[in-house]
């Protein structure tokens, strides 16, 4: 029997997803996390899921797996020495940006540090104009300068970003030849190869981010690799995109920058499988791990993307699976201010020393030293028993810290934690869906990650969701959406041209290229036609405005109605997302895109045809604390639950990977493909 394993890196936990593709039957598994050297956690989760269901290692098939490597290389600054070779007159670029202050009315408010020093941003006298020609050859001297430099200065990565490259990316490449020649071994990042479009600011620093984490990133999937190799895992490794795609490793080594958000991309994509399976299309999806609150937004079934990221300020603009992440999640530390006032977060107790219940040496009160002492947690199921909780100890710090400087009791205190951290991830939820244009009561809520379902009902309040879905393996949902995820790539040209004036014939070349090179990319890894699919799109804006929004077109060729079509999708979008548009005016292409899936095939989604209704829902009970006050409350064991099996809270569900919290006067049903659905009474 074959079988298909995901695994997600989390903050606290890695989490692991087994699944055989001829039942479709799944297995998870759930190991602290290592943050010193990510690859042993992922290694001790693979190992424990194989041993747990004594399967053979020689029947992987398919091994995918989130990581976040480039994201934390980034975050925490600990990214390779890195030059950048440059256009003469533009080595500052990436230090002036765009002259917008991180916060408006904060005057002492300071931009992130450039990710290269001053003194490793060299320049080159080359020029290609605007129409893409080389006005400015490269010299042998201008060669023979940066190799010294490379010398004297011992990087370890390189970015070269030229003016107009995006038009004629020759010289960038001829920089590239002759540097191998010498130093063979050096990481290179192209911005002609990274992000081929206008705008020198986002290319420069989106190619920046790229070879920041490059070498760091190589170092990790390969050592990676060979443990794989090792435990005779016949399956190449994958990588999941931030574009909710799955690249090959090697793509993953030259292109890091498309795993920033690798991880938290797998669980939008099981979203969009949910919501076929629940028939909601309408989605907002919030996964809270140990130390953050990723949230994003489904509507009819298909999830939100974007070309405009940043990280930590920097832009980023590969094409992601629309996120926002804020600092919310069971290990967010709690605190009073200067002012006296309670708050939650950024600072995460993380994997080591975690929270103080967990017992390994946490000395803060958290998110889940909270949820602990309201008795939301269970301290005798955590990962199953695995893990021994420390709630008297929990205790006595909750009341050290909050709640006697607040002079509240250590209830009151607990209480008020997840009030806070409520709201934290209510304003971040209302980011991507408010600010854009769309109505939060128009969308269920669908909670994951280990700590997502404790707080899903208090976030379903103020967000008005029309319910709640909780998946089958809510801790797992990352690492099991990889699993259902397609090869992608994302392949762009700009195109600068006024509609009004647009040759549709140029703009077709252009697009016939790209699906070109779409094609011959996925038959190399092996795809046939019948498992191709391209999607063409446009990025537009209305004269002299700065930022363009990506519009959808319909069919493989282009022709004016396609194009008016596309303006008309173009005012609509823009009134919904800044409530207002300006059909008189004219618009500007800015690039042509071309989106291509790879069609893995997948395991069956297998529903339970057995209606349940009738079965007795076996509980034990235990004093929870709610609206403050203790009281008697339900303590089921998830896998108990059958189709159509109704539990009315107050009520606490409980499995391996997560917690799930029903409030009074709420109700939970189990659907035919085991997903939870709560809704008020």
């Amino acid at each position: 029997m074959q079988y298909r394993l995901g695994v997600d890196t989390g903050g606290t936990f890695t989490d692991v997803a087994l699944v055989s593709e001829q039942t479709g039957e799944t297995f998870i598994t759930k190991v602290p996390s290592t943050p010193d050297n990510s690859s042993i956690g992922v290694m001790n989760g693979v190992k424990q899921i194989i041993s747990e269901n004594k399967i053979n290692s020689k029947d992987l098939s398919f091994f995918i797996h989130g990581s976040t490597v480039a994201t934390n290389t980034l975050l925490e600054k600990k990214g390779a020495k890195t030059a950048l070779i440059t256009t003469k007159g533009f080595k500052d670029v990436i230090e002036i940006g765009r002259q917008t202050r991180p916060k408006l009315y904060e005057f002492r408010a300071r931009r992130s540090k450039p990710l290269i020093q001053r003194n490793l941003r060299w320049e080159i006298d080359e020029r290609i104009n605007a129409s893409g020609e080389i006005v400015k050859e490269i010299t042998d001297n201008d060669i023979q300068s940066i190799l010294q430099q490379i010398t004297e200065n011992q990087v370890d990565s390189l970015v070269i970003c030229f003016i107009n490259s995006f038009l004629n990316a020759e010289n960038e490449k001829k920089v590239k030849e002759h540097i191998l020649q010498e130093y063979p071994n050096l990481a290179i990042t192209l911005s002609s190869d990274i992000l081929p479009e206008i705008k020198e600011y986002e290319r420069t620093s989106t190619a920046t981010v790229n070879g920041y984490v490059m070498p760091k990133m190589k170092l990790y999937l390969r050592d990676l690799e060979n443990a794989l190799t090792e435990l005779d895992i016949s399956s190449d490794l994958y990588i999941m995109q931030s574009n909710g795609g799955v690249i090959t490793t090697d793509t993953a080594v030259e292109m890091p920058v498309r795993t920033v958000l690798s991880g938290p991309a797998g669980g939008v994509i099981a979203g969009t499988d949910i919501a076929k399976q629940t028939g909601l299309q309408n989605l907002i999806t919030i996964d809270m791990g140990g130390t953050s609150l990723d949230t994003a937004l489904i509507e009819n079934g298909v999830p939100q993307y974007t070309t405009n990221s940043k990280i930590d300020d920097f832009p980023i603009n590969v094409p992601m699976v629309e996120m926002h992440t804020i600092g919310s999640g069971g290990g967010s530390i709690a605190w009073i201010d200067s002012g006296g006032a309670l708050r939650v977060g950024p600072h995460s107790a993380g994997a080591v020393p975690g929270p103080v219940c967990y017992g390994k040496g946490g000395t803060e009160p958290t998110v889940s030293d909270a949820n602990a002492i309201l008795g939301r947690i269970n301290p005798d199921a955590i990962l199953g028993g695995r893990m021994e909780m420390d709630i008297e100890n929990a205790r006595r710090i909750m009341k050290e810290k909050i709640a006697d400087p607040l002079s509240i009791n250590v209830e009151k205190a607990a209480e008020g934690i997840l009030k806070v951290v409520n709201a934290n991830m209510v304003r971040g939820i209302r980011v991507i869906s408010v600010e854009k244009g769309h109505d939060t009561r128009d969308f269920s809520l669908l909670a994951f990650g280990g700590a997502g379902p404790l707080h899903a009902s208090d976030i379903a309040k103020e967000l008005g969701s029309k319910n709640i879905i909780i998946p089958p393996n809510p801790g797992i949902t990352c690492a099991s959406g990889m699993l259902i995820a397609d090869v992608r790539h994302d392949d762009v040209q700009s195109f600068i041209s006024n509609t009004n004036q647009l040759n549709v014939d140029e703009l077709n070349a252009v697009f016939e290229k790209l699906q070109r090179n779409a094609k011959e990319n996925l038959k190399k890894q092996g795809f046939t036609d019948e498992k191709i699919q391209l999607r063409l799109s446009l990025d537009l804006k209305y004269k002299n405005q700065a930022y363009d929004l990506n519009i959808s077109l319909n069919g493989n060729a282009i022709d004016q109605e396609t194009i008016e079509q596309a303006m008309k999708n173009f005012h609509h979008t823009h009134e919904k997302i800044y409530g207002f548009n300006r059909e008189d005016q004219p618009l500007e292409t800015v690039n042509a895109r071309v989106t291509s899936f790879g069609i893995i095939d997948k395991p069956e989604n297998k529903s339970n045809s057995s209606d349940s209704s009738q079965h007795d829902i076996t509980f034990k009970s235990r004093k929870v604390y709610f609206d403050g006050q203790y009281m008697d409350t339900k303590i089921v064991d998830r896998d108990s639950l059958l189709q159509n099996n109704k539990l009315v809270g107050p009520a606490i569900i409980e499995q391996l990977d997560s917690t799930i919290v029903i409030h009074p006067n709420q109700k939970a049903t189990t659907d035919e493909f085991k997903n939870l659905i709560i809704e008020n009474l």
